[in-house]
């Protein structure tokens, strides 16, 4: 595990400890004056209680990284925080219910301790699935100004990106109007550092222009396990980084000949070389 990744998990997992802690302490001490079991059967209860969420909300996270259906566990995890929430609620209310900051405090933590789990186990799994190749990244985003001052042009190339699978909004924009500005700037706009890039599909188009450059090889030419292997060997370029799939690195490259060919107007399969760094 990267050191990034470790301080992700445990910034989520602090936030999970604690709420589970509250509603535990939440419970025993209802418990500790109302059920004459000792210590022991007290503190079993107890952890019994707010368990069985966190066990349905565990499995959740079981299936979703294996790419299983998980909604009916996930449904089945909120729906025993509701209950166990409401209990521990009614331990610290007034006497017909009324609200009281601890009865709030206790509940919110019981209610809504599978749904902290879901939201980290969602995000662990697609980062998960989106390395394997199984899921596509986010859609194509427009800037609100472009949007603003061409409403029918925007919506016309987030269309046609949606299914493409375009993320490039240089390359959409070159794919609805090959000629344009944006798609000359997409021919000659050439990246200088791999830790520059924020998507996989610009770090695949990095990697492809490196090992094009070097052997003087034309775009369509290049195998992705090329590019993958590329990318594996500059791993500490891109901290935090997953390195995409195979299918995902040939869908790319794809799709940047179609795009360099369309903005030319023709049959572009080498790059151009710019005034930066490949100069």
């Amino acid at each position: 595990m990267t050191r990034s990744h470790l301080a992700r998990t445990l910034a989520a997992a602090i936030p999970l400890i604690l709420v589970n802690a509250v509603a535990f302490a939440g419970q025993l001490a209802f418990l500790r004056e109302h059920l004459p079991w000792g210590l022991a059967g007290q503190i079993t209860m107890a952890l019994a209680l707010e368990s069985i969420a966190v066990f349905l909300a565990l499995h959740a996270h079981v299936a979703a990284l294996a790419n299983d259906s998980a909604l009916r566990l996930r449904l089945s995890s909120y729906g025993f925080g509701l209950v166990i929430g409401a209990m521990n609620y009614s331990h610290f209310a007034g006497p017909h219910w009324e609200a009281t900051f601890p009865a709030v405090a206790v509940g919110l933590m019981s209610a809504s301790s599978p749904w902290l789990w879901s939201v980290h186990s969602r995000r662990v799994s697609r980062d998960a699935l989106l390395a394997r190749g199984l899921i596509e990244a986010h859609a194509l985003r427009i800037g609100a100004t472009r949007f603003m001052y061409h409403p029918a042009r925007s919506f016309r190339v987030m269309r046609a990106a949606a299914w493409t699978g375009t993320t490039d909004p240089a390359e959409a924009i070159a794919a609805i109007e090959p000629q344009g500005p944006a798609a000359r700037a997409a021919l000659d706009f050439e990246p200088e550092r791999l830790s520059d890039m924020r998507t996989q599909a610009d770090m695949v188009r990095f990697a492809i222009g490196e090992i094009a450059r070097s052997a003087n090889r034309s775009i369509d030419a290049i195998a992705p396990a090329e590019v993958t292997e590329w990318l594996q060997s500059h791993a500490s370029e891109i901290p935090g980084a997953s390195i995409p799939s195979g299918s995902y690195v040939s869908d790319v490259i794809r799709r940047s000949v179609q795009a360099r060919e369309r903005a030319s107007g023709g049959k572009v399969t080498h790059l151009r070389q710019s005034h930066g760094r490949h100069a």
